[in-house]
């Protein structure tokens, strides 16, 4: 018989076993009676009745219940003869989102991977021996404690609307040079090309410009990249904010949808483009990659001609510069050629391949 501390114990336990070490996605996961006194027995020391584990279970699916998350079945803790199983929590992580986590952070620069480990370890029914062996090219990009503080001190500012000063620089091999000073409103937090970004209102240009607490404010606002931050003070200058939540959230999101490979631009341009390839199948192989490069949404103007290799759609983004690189690239793929049907966006096309070519002695053009 145990004593009654640890058969006070014993109930959590086993709510931790069930939780962390029973896979609910795994119609073949379970477990007996026995293997369950025999965990029990390795973390207590004491071997307890099979009678207590039955009640204890009750007790588990009671309390589940009680709190409503049950996604499935009448009970989280079910048996199948003489095993258990458990069912979905409403809350509860999947297996394959689990292991898209992992895998995303493994993958992923600016991110600590120290925190696989906790999530493997926060569920290790997820990750057997057969996904840890998996082919999978991690990051080696190390991220440091100051980095972390940066980070957060720039989310505390957003969360507590406080302003900031950034030491921001431009990087030269794996330094930092032109350093300046510079006090922010941060607002929000992008992520775009492995890194993240600070959307923030640079409080100087709002002084210097004399804008006012409404729509103006977009002309000061700003994208910082997080890498290119050397340092993050906390500042008592005054946090300049949108006159109300609606309105910032408005417009924000236009901001970020006016943004192309992380450049963003006050004004969105509607470009329809005419993707000609000789087969159906390159029309798809160049817009795939275009698409995959422009974070804004493009619709399809005209489909019914793709079996033919003709393919219309429309990007509307920001006129940003990066946008004319991506056009470029398009236009690159073999047996692809492209129609811009926007003059300006034309004539500043042509303006960015004469630049390139002048860079690259081409005189003829």
């Amino acid at each position: 018989m145990a004593n009654s501390e640890l058969s006070k114990l014993k109930i959590l336990f086993m709510y931790d076993y069930f939780r962390t070490r029973v896979n609910a996605f795994d119609e073949n996961n379970s477990v007996t009676v026995n293997e369950l006194i025999g965990y029990l027995e390795q973390k207590t020391g004491t071997t307890f009745e099979r009678k207590s584990i039955y009640a204890d279970i009750s007790k588990i699916n009671e309390y589940v219940s009680m709190t409503q998350k049950l996604k499935y079945g009448d009970s989280w803790i079910s048996s199948e003869g003489k095993k258990y199983r458990k069912n979905q929590l409403e809350d509860e992580i999947t297996v394959d989102e689990a292991r898209l986590i992992v895998d995303a952070i493994s993958t992923t620069t600016f991110v600590d991977t120290e925190l696989c480990h906790k999530i493997i370890n926060l569920f290790p029914e997820y990750f057997d021996a057969n996904y840890q062996k998996r082919a999978l090219i991690p990051h080696d990009e190390k991220i440091s404690k100051k980095k972390t503080f940066q980070l957060n001190a720039i989310r505390e500012g957003i969360e507590k609307r406080e302003a900031r000063k950034i030491t921001y620089g431009y990087k030269l091999g794996g330094e930092l040079t032109e350093k300046t000073d510079r006090i922010i409103s941060p607002l929000a937090l992008d992520w775009e090309n492995n890194c993240y970004y600070v959307i923030a209102v640079d409080n100087q240009a709002v002084k210097a410009e004399g804008l006012e607490r409404d729509r103006e404010l977009t002309k000061a606002l700003r994208r910082y990249r997080f890498d290119r931050i050397a340092n993050v003070y906390y500042d008592s200058d005054p946090y300049i904010d949108y006159k109300n939540d609606k309105l910032r959230e408005q417009e924000l999101k236009s901001f970020l949808d006016n943004s192309v490979s992380a450049f963003s631009s006050q004004e969105a341009v509607s470009v329809e483009l005419t993707i000609t390839g000789g087969t159906r199948k390159d029309v798809l192989k160049a817009y795939g990659a275009f698409a995959s490069r422009i974070s804004n949404s493009i619709r399809i103007e005209d489909d019914t001609k793709l079996d033919k290799g003709i393919l219309k759609i429309m990007v509307r983004t920001g006129h940003a510069p990066t946008l004319f690189t991506d056009l470029f690239e398009l236009s690159t793929f073999e047996n692809v050629m492209i129609t811009i049907n926007n003059d300006d966006v034309c004539r500043e096309y042509g303006e960015y391949i004469k630049k390139a070519a002048r860079a690259a002695k081409l005189a003829s053009l």
